[in-house]
């Protein structure tokens, strides 16, 4: 988690259509979730800003924290703070944490800060904003996480990972928004980096099969990243869920997660991801389909209202997560587990052969 925080004479934003929301004198604080975050850095971070003291005594020494000063709070969510721009023109968001987990986070972060006697006022997550301040001083800080952690040291990697995928050297780029494909793949220990893909492939069509929606939503996916790329390979996924015709993909609200898992309770569904693999500039590309059948426990109202709260269900196709609290509402899986989590190893191996011109 990383927090750019400004001491400021006053500070500001401003989105169309509502009042804008401002301090005075305190801080203003532009927040960046990555992927691996926790509520532990949350809470770290909330009390590390809070206890700053870099406000001037009466001697013009930098001694005064924000209760000295009764300063205020002004936090807006970045994730740009996440974009790594070593590589190319268009920055990578690999550290970017999920959209679903950097909000949760980020409110978790706002109320240890509301937890104080400090006023806070903030932006709207995931809104276009325009934020204007003084920088007083100027003075700014550059807080990450994961110097407190820790967590900066290189990650060893498996010897030989990528010859075992197949891409043998070849630039791996996932293009998606998914933190559990990435994850599957550091499990993997190949290299790679993320992209999200700005388009798709619209909606479902009547009559398409599930397979076949998928795949197409894959295909827009990988595609759209593949034309911005020089080298290696691009890796676009998309998992919808089945049941009884009807699509099940994620939750627009946790009203519309709860409908998904009544609909799930106590029946067997299928779930369904698309892949397309392309080269650089998309000139060339494969694509395919894994199903797998996933039974669900009977579920009660209480029981599924518990799950919804924890947050977990609303970034997922069919409003669970098979490798998280989900997992214990799973009674048997017939089929490739990972394709559940949205990625079929086995699969993405078999197509990465089958691009590249290489036997597995």
């Amino acid at each position: 988690m990383i927090a750019v925080v400004q001491r400021v004479a006053r500070a500001e934003v401003r989105i169309e259509g509502r009042e804008p929301a401002g301090i005075g004198r305190g801080f203003l604080i532009l927040l960046g979730v990555a992927r691996g975050d926790t509520d532990a850095d949350a809470e770290w971070l909330a009390r590390k800003c809070l206890g700053l003291r870099v406000f001037n005594d009466p001697d013009g020494r930098m001694n005064l924290s924000l209760a000295d000063v009764q300063g205020e709070l002004l936090v807006v969510s970045q994730f740009t703070l996440l974009g790594n721009c070593v590589k190319g023109r268009r920055p990578s968001w690999s550290r970017a944490a999920d959209p679903g987990e950097a909000d949760r986070l980020y409110e978790r972060f706002v109320s240890h800060l509301r937890s104080s006697a400090q006023r806070v006022a903030t932006g709207v997550f995931q809104a276009m904003m325009e934020v204007e301040s003084v920088n007083d001083g100027p003075v700014t800080l550059l807080i990450d996480t994961r110097d407190w952690k820790g967590r900066s040291k290189a990650v060893d990697r498996p010897q030989g990972s990528e010859q075992l995928l197949g891409v043998r050297g070849a630039p791996l780029c996932l293009a998606s928004r998914s933190p559990r494909r990435a994850r599957l793949l550091e499990m993997l220990g190949v290299r790679f980096d993320v992209r999200f893909p700005d388009e798709d492939g619209g909606r479902w069509r009547a009559g398409e099969d599930p397979a076949s929606y998928a795949i197409r939503q894959a295909e827009a996916k990988a595609l759209s990243v593949a034309r911005d790329i020089k080298s290696g390979v691009v890796v676009g996924a998309d998992t919808v869920v089945y049941l009884d015709g009807e699509l099940l993909e994620k939750p627009a609200d946790a009203e519309e997660a709860v409908a998904h898992l009544r609909l799930l309770s106590g029946h067997e569904h299928e779930v369904f991801t698309g892949l397309c693999l392309a080269t650089a500039g998309g000139g060339r590309y494969v694509t395919g389909a894994e199903r797998t059948a996933v039974c669900m426990s009977e579920l009660d109202g209480d029981t599924i209202r518990a799950y919804v709260a924890t947050g977990e269900p609303l970034d997922k196709a069919g409003a669970y997560g098979i490798q998280g609290i989900g997992g214990m509402f799973v009674a048997s899986v017939s089929g490739c587990y990972f394709n559940v989590m949205g990625l079929p190893l086995a699969r993405l191996r078999a197509l990465i052969h089958e691009l590249l011109g290489e036997t597995g």
